[in-house]
Parts: structure tokens; sequence; C-alpha cells
């Protein structure tokens, strides 16, 4: 992770075979828990065709250029990014609109490149679509991790294992899982339910996000951490950023009950 203009930047996918898993959610609000904690990130979404990231990080308004003209040297890759005005540690690249066939694989990787070795960042975040195509490819080939997001249905849990053989066939082997709207009564029950996801997915646990309808409202305004009220989902946040930066926390630290869903 880079710390200096010396090292290079953690490269991390968010992904999933499966869409509405909330990846998107997850990595734009990762992203900003770490900046707050004062790490440097920045997203870029490679979710071509079915941009947004941008929405969900409150950052449409702003994005002018995106990732495919900085690959395809339309413009420099400095004039792609965005900056964050609420937290000037948390940068942004959008998406195009549609996936542009001469986008080569060692051109996408050169632009990963350059930003991870710019030293301005200490992750370099990459949201990617559903489905195994040419986005989720390039970016596998780019990443140093790869967080995969599920939620607790059968549904997503196989899509979790198929999105870990797809990575690992293809060189990733730093792999962690993320699952999503956890729901439940009681933490014991819910903990004993997310041991059955880690076996069936086949990837280690890094955090779990709790169910709470505040952040899919957030999610439609443009809303991160920096401004929920939920304490369950910021402190979920929290632990995973934690965790992500190599502290030991329980995996539901801070949080003492949840919410069930409705």
């Amino acid at each position: 992770m880079a710390t200096t203009g010396n090292q290079t930047a953690k490269i991390m996918l968010f992904t999933s075979c499966k869409g509405g898993v909330g990846k998107s959610t997850v990595c734009a609000n990762l992203a900003m828990t770490l900046a707050n904690m004062g790490r440097r990130v920045l997203m870029i979404d490679c979710d071509f065709g079915s941009r947004c990231l941008d929405l969900v990080a409150g950052l449409s308004d702003l994005a002018v250029y995106d990732i495919a003209d900085a690959v395809l040297g339309r413009i420099s890759p400095e004039k792609a990014v965005v900056v964050d005005k609420r937290n000037k540690n948390l940068s942004f690249v959008a998406a195009p609109y549609s996936f542009d066939p001469s986008m080569t694989l060692f051109a996408f990787k050169r632009t990963i490149s350059y930003y991870a070795k710019s030293g301005k960042y200490d992750y370099v975040f990459i949201d990617t679509p559903g489905g195994a195509g040419e986005p989720l490819l390039y970016a596998a080939e780019a990443a140093d991790w790869a967080f995969i997001i599920t939620s607790p249905t059968r549904a997503s849990v196989r899509a979790a294992d198929k999105t870990a053989a797809f990575l690992y066939a293809r060189g990733v082997r730093d792999m962690r899982l993320i699952v999503n709207r956890v729901a439940g009564k009681k933490i014991r029950q819910v903990k004993e339910n997310i041991i059955r996801i880690i076996d069936e997915a086949s990837v280690r646990l890094i955090g779990a996000v709790p169910y709470d309808p505040e952040i899919i409202v957030a999610g439609d305004e443009g809303r991160l951490t920096d401004s929920m009220h939920s304490k369950i989902v910021t402190q979920a946040f929290m632990n995973i950023a934690k965790r992500t930066e190599g502290e030991q926390v329980p995996l539901f630290n801070g949080i003492k009950k949840l919410r069930e869903l409705k």
C-alpha cells in the first residue's frame, strides 16, 4: 500500500458474477470510510455500459471524462480524475457508457498501473458489473486483491463461488468475501449463517454489512458513510476498513443488534 511517492497503491477489485448484490454500494462506502481514516482512495468504475458508481457516490454531476478516455489516450490519466469535494482523500474515475473494443487489455493495465504508481493513492478500487465479461476480465488482470460481494441468498453465494474460480484462473490469489445485507434477530444465529456462506463460497471472510433501509435511501441520494445516521452500517464499514488495513477486529465489533428484513 502506498504511503510515499515511491510505493505502489494496492489495487482492489469489487466484484461478483451476480448483479444486484451491492458491489458499488460496498465499494463507495468502504472508500469513503478509508478516506475519513486518512487513506487516499481512487475509485474507478468499470461497469461499462451500466455505470452507477457515480450515482451511489454522489459524484455524477462532476464526471466529465471516463476511464476509456484515459486508456485510449484521448486525455491524460489525471484529467479523468474527479476529487470528491466532501473529502480530498477520495477520488473517482467514471465508466464509459459503452465498451469500446479498441480499448485493449494492455492499455487498460498500463493506465491502472499509472494511477497505482503515481504516489497519489493508497488504494485503487475497481468496481465491476455482474457477469464475467470484458470489464471483469480486464479488472482481474490488473488487480492485486479481490473483494467478492455476496448477499445471504443461495444464488448469490453460488455466484460468489463461481466468481472466485474465475478470478483464481486469472491469477488473482488474494480474495476476501464481504457479506452484504446481513439481517436477523440474534447475532449468534447470523454468525452461524455466515459460517455456512464462507464454507459454500470457499473464500475467506473480511466483513459483513448489516441490512438497514438507510443505506438504500443513501445510495439513491448519493450519500456515503460520512453522512449516514445508521450506527450499525457506519460501524460495519469501519470494521471492514480496519481489517483491510490489517487490524484484528471482531466481525461485529461495536454492533450489538441487527435489523430484520422487512
